[in-house]
Parts: structure tokens; C-alpha cells; sequence
């Protein structure tokens, strides 16, 4: 029993001559004529390389896409950049809510913009440095928070700006929780 190995006209996805009794023996065994029989008319064995021109437009082609897709990259960037920062701000808000009603005494949060830091007074005391981009500003109407043990808040309002993007919470008198705009 003959071993049956793959026919090479699989390679250009074209029907071969399944006729021609060659298909059965191996490879090396085919001769000349035989192999351009089965070979003629595949697109990819007539070819040696890429020709300058083709190369190229394919290098064209890449550098007008990098082009297109690094300003689209940059500003995705600065948009993420944005939201952490943003979102960090509402951490440290959460956080000085749930100090307050974990140790059950109020705890007064004060956002100090020359050096870019939250500090909390009263039943912790620490600063905590926020991480603002360059030209990033972030407003805290009053100038302090303050949360009691029982989940309230003294009404306030938080603006985070880095350029043209502007992100607005109000602090729930209620719930001192953060509430977005």
C-alpha cells in the first residue's frame, strides 16, 4: 500500500489532476513536467519577492495610518488620564465619609491646591497627595467638607478641569455621598 502524501496543487487552492496517477507518489518523485503541470497558473509559486514600488506604498499606507491613529491615541490617553484622576478625588471623598461614620466622629476634609493634596482633620489626621495632571485644577466650594457619623455632609460641591474636560459632583447632604453632574 502506497503512502499518500499531501498533492502540492493544495498549496494554490486550486483543483489539481487527480487523473494524471501522479498524485499518489511522493513529492520528490514527480518530475519536471509533471510539477509544472499541477503548479500552472498558482498565483503564489511564479513569484520571487516584492518589488520596490510595492514596498513602498505598503510603507505610504502604514505611515499615513500611524498618522491618523496617534492623535486619536493621545487624546484617549488624556482622557483616561482624566478619569483616574477624578476618580481618585471621589475616593478620597468616600473615604473620609466612611472614616467618619466608621469611628463615629465627624471628619472635616480640606483640599489644598498649592500642594495638590486632601488633608482630614478630626477622627484621622493625615494628608493624602492627589495625583493632578499638568494643567489640571480641581475645585472644592466650601473650602472644607465636613462628614458626620451619621452618613451626613455639609452640602458642597467638587469641579475636576484638565483642559477642556470638566467633571462635577455634589455632595449629598444626606448621604455625603458624592453624586455626579
Amino acid at each position: 500500500m502506497r503512502s499518500r502524501s499531501a498533492a502540492p496543487h493544495l498549496l494554490c487552492h486550486q483543483p489539481g489532476p487527480y487523473t494524471l496517477g501522479i498524485a499518489d507518489r511522493p513529492l520528490s518523485r514527480i518530475c519536471g513536467t509533471a510539477k509544472r503541470l499541477l503548479f500552472r497558473g498558482c498565483p503564489i509559486l511564479g513569484k520571487r519577492g516584492f518589488s520596490l514600488i510595492e514596498l513602498i506604498i505598503v510603507l505610504a499606507l502604514l505611515g499615513i495610518m500611524a498618522g491618523v491613529v496617534a492623535p486619536a491615541t493621545g487624546r484617549f490617553l488624556d482622557k483616561l488620564n482624566f478619569r483616574k484622576q477624578t476618580a481618585a478625588l471621589v475616593a478620597a471623598t468616600r473615604y473620609a465619609r466612611l472614616t467618619a461614620v466608621g469611628k463615629g466622629r465627624p471628619v472635616a476634609m480640606r483640599f489644598d491646591g498649592q500642594a495638590k493634596s486632601l488633608s482630614f482633620s478630626g477622627a484621622v489626621e493625615e494628608k493624602k497627595e492627589v495625583e493632578l495632571s499638568e494643567g489640571a485644577e480641581f475645585e472644592l466650594r466650601p473650602e472644607t467638607l465636613v462628614f458626620y457619623p451619621d452618613g451626613l455632609a455639609t452640602p458642597g460641591r467638587m469641579v475636576s478641569r484638565s483642559g477642556r474636560r470638566s467633571q462635577e459632583f455634589l455632595i449629598d447632604p444626606l448621604t455625603g455621598i458624592p453624586v455626579r453632574q
